[in-house]
């Protein structure tokens, strides 16, 4: 974290914020009190964040600029008036804002094109669904790529989304996951279909050991040295164990690549056998395809391009075979 010389301004990177690179990863993120410090659950505010420094934390660098600018940049009073308000009148964001005689949107993006300029970025992948937010950085001359987030729908936050999308312009894919009812996508542990992951946080117990998650017990196969897969097994989490499995890639077993898909169908096998309430949601996704979409990973995701393997996808759908024919 960086002292912006601004209480309204934080400035938070993963790597040295002088060292980010050509285009680096940026967020940059209007402050929610009611989601991110008080978990309300009916916006995506804090959902956005925390899968903005996921990217970030993936990729090893990136910046998050978080400025104090709550309900839109009209402030938390106005912001409190206005959801009493749609509670109290059945009115979506945009109505009640217009209700009250607010701009829907004053936000103002000048003090992270100063910092950016500062730092002689010219060129970012943006981490947003708002079409607003590119527009100011490129009107001020940087050139923005944008790297879309995945929204997290809740009953409590659908209609806000549908009202971001359908009035407020945000480049949300919901009319699409809609129409996708034929497959079921999946990433991110504490996202829809979460549970699907290798990092969800289900324990296995495998080769006399228990292994907190899939994750950890893929990377420990990849290494014969009993001390190395203890320190895999015993990290805190499963990025982590990904972390040191990768500091040490020059030690795996020969044989690794002709391995790992066994390694982790027996790790998928385990998983769902083991904890029953899973082996029940799996059973339950009938026929679809499951899907882990990510553009980090092309061999066990399938890339937004269609160019993925799939090979997670493809091992999880043999596992829920044999559980529907048990």
């Amino acid at each position: 974290m960086y002292d912006a010389g601004d209480e309204n301004v934080r400035i938070i990177t993963m790597g040295d914020l002088d060292h980010q690179g050509d285009n680096p990863l940026l967020r940059i993120h209007s402050s929610c009190l009611a989601s991110e410090v008080f978990a309300a659950q009916d916006c995506d505010c804090a959902d956005q964040l925390r899968e903005s420094m996921k990217f970030i934390a993936t990729e090893g660098n990136g910046i998050i600029i978080h400025l104090h600018q709550e309900g839109r940049g009209q402030g938390l009073s106005e912001k409190i008036r206005a959801v009493r308000l749609m509670e109290s009148d059945s009115l979506d964001t945009v109505q009640s804002f217009e209700h009250l005689g607010l701009e829907q949107d004053i936000r103002t993006y000048e003090s992270a094109v100063k910092w950016l300029k500062s730092l002689d970025i010219t060129a970012v992948r943006l981490i947003s669904n708002n079409p607003r937010k590119r527009h100011y950085l490129e009107i001020n001359n940087i050139s923005v790529s944008s790297v879309n987030t995945h929204p997290n729908v809740r009953p409590e936050n659908k209609d806000y989304l549908y009202t971001k999308m359908h009035k407020l312009g945000h480049l949300l894919p919901l009319d699409e996951q809609q129409k996708k009812n034929a497959e079921i996508p999946f990433y991110h542990s504490d996202q829809p279909g979460g549970y699907l992951s290798n990092f969800s946080l289900h324990s296995v117990f495998l080769r006399g050991m228990s292994w907190r998650t899939v994750e950890h017990y893929y990377q420990a196969q990849k290494f014969s040295d009993n001390n190395l897969q203890q320190r895999i097994r015993l990290s805190a989490t499963p990025t982590l164990a990904k972390s040191i499995a990768k500091v040490h890639q020059s030690e795996r077993i020969s044989d690794w690549e002709s391995q790992k898909e066994s390694v982790m169908l027996a790790a998928l096998r385990a998983k769902f056998l083991q904890h029953p309430e899973l082996g029940d949601l799996l059973k339950d996704t009938g026929a679809r395809r499951l899907v882990e979409l990510t553009d980090n990973d092309d061999y066990w995701g399938e890339t937004n391009d269609g160019s993925g393997l799939n090979r997670l996808g493809v091992l999880l759908m043999k596992v829920r075979s044999e559980l529907q024919v048990q």
